[in-house]
């Protein structure tokens, strides 16, 4: 790519909705305290299920940014979406014009289908069924709600659908073909049925309590499941200076491929090519990478095969590098986790803070890079990688660049 002639692209704006807080500030409060937001899942028939744990989301209130009319409309997933989008947007002023939205959503509106976790949902078929159930609603919505009409997009990739909804906006943007993008990922998933197939395929946590989720831990189990919603206002730097936004931090690069290895099955190749790819996109070599957010599941294979990635990439450097999980405070949010991963890394960026791995107590001889145990750390982050990897060998991977006036 001729770097000369390409878009810089800034995040100007940030919404969050999230099991540890509802607000950007909250979030990041939570994350670097080491708080969980782990709990016993509420509203919910637990007698079929060995996982009662999951990252749920708390004092989640619509109000001020939904309607009566229009809530009724949405389904759960969805209202997570507008509310980060429209926090996101009222972080920004003036408003852009002609921008568009990019949204991505591992499953959509299944607590329409099966939602005893959700007390304000009709669970009847009847006309609001189908506009609560389609995946491109949360991105419909939110392009609804601020009168974008620019490109609007669904993304579904798995667990890698938020991140690749971000580094979509970043390319559209980068290429000139868009000057802002609202972008992020959403999801809202943890009903009964979703929960017990999660736990069919032995993949959720055996340890029930608040400290169920281990990444990088030898005794490491699985995950538990979340929910939550985060939305990024990309723009252009011309369009940033233009209307004098504030701005958080600089997207430089994005890798995204597929492993096509096996639909469930991680494959260490394929999460080293992308981020290769990611770092090449953004011009620089592996070496100026000070933090890398990490998948980070807490399954067996999951966390083996990242670190060893990692280690194909960046060879003895890896050692020296932070790596740490924000899953293990939230849960897995699926869909929506790349997205809170990504707002996770750009305030470590933004604020020289690495939060902790949650929980690593007796650290897997397998996973031996530096997760940045118990307690948050200080530390300069000029450039950072978020990875998520999905389902269907769907990889996504991120690189973010402190900005500097």
């Amino acid at each position: 790519m001729n770097y000369s002639k390409v878009s810089k692209v800034v995040v100007t704006g940030m919404g969050i909705i999230s099991p540890v807080g509802n607000s950007v500030e909250t979030f990041w409060q939570a994350l670097t305290s080491g708080y969980s937001g782990v709990s016993l899942i509420q509203n919910c028939i637990l007698e079929d299920l060995k996982c009662r744990f999951a990252g749920q989301i708390h004092d989640f209130h619509t109000n001020s940014f939904i309607d009566k009319k229009n809530f009724r409309r949405m389904d759960r997933f969805c209202q997570f979406a507008v509310v980060a989008a429209l926090k996101a947007w009222r972080d920004i002023a003036p408003s852009p014009v002609n921008a568009g939205v990019i949204f991505g959503t591992g499953i959509g509106g299944i607590s329409s289908w099966d939602n005893p976790l959700n007390p304000d949902c009709d669970p009847d078929i009847n006309a609001f069924t189908i506009p609560r159930i389609m995946n491109n609603a949360a991105a419909s919505q939110i392009a609804i709600q601020l009168n974008l009409r620019g490109i609007n997009l669904t993304i579904n990739t798995a667990c890698s659908s938020g991140a690749n909804a971000i580094g979509m906006a970043f390319s559209k943007i980068r290429s000139a073909n868009a000057n802002c993008i609202i972008c992020g990922g959403t999801e809202a998933s943890i009903t009964p049925k979703i929960l017990k197939a999660w736990e069919i395929l032995k993949v959720l946590s055996k340890d029930n309590s608040k400290n169920a989720v281990k990444p990088f831990d030898k005794n490491r189990t699985g995950f538990v499941l979340a929910e939550g919603a985060a939305a990024l206002v990309l723009e252009s730097l011309d369009s940033a200076l233009e209307n004098k936004r504030k701005i958080h931090a600089e997207i430089v690069g994005f890798g995204s491929n597929c492993d096509a290895h096996h639909l469930t099955s991680p494959s260490q190749t394929g999460q080293a090519d992308a981020m290769n790819l990611a770092i090449k996109d953004a011009g620089i070599k592996p070496e100026n990478i000070d933090y890398i957010n990490a998948h980070g599941t807490a399954t067996i294979l999951n966390d083996r095969v990242e670190t060893n990635a990692i280690k194909d990439v960046f060879g003895n450097y890896a050692y020296g590098i932070p790596v740490s999980s924000t899953k293990s405070m939230l849960g897995h949010a699926m869909g929506a986790s790349s997205a809170m991963e990504i707002v996770a890394t750009i305030l470590s960026v933004k604020n020289s803070k690495i939060h902790p791995t949650l929980n690593l107590k007796n650290p897997d001889p397998e996973c031996d890079l530096d997760y940045v145990p118990d307690k948050s750390r200080g530390k300069t982050v000029n450039h950072a990688i978020s990875n998520s990897f999905g389902f269907g060998g769907s990889n996504a991977v991120l690189v973010i660049k402190k900005w500097k006036k």
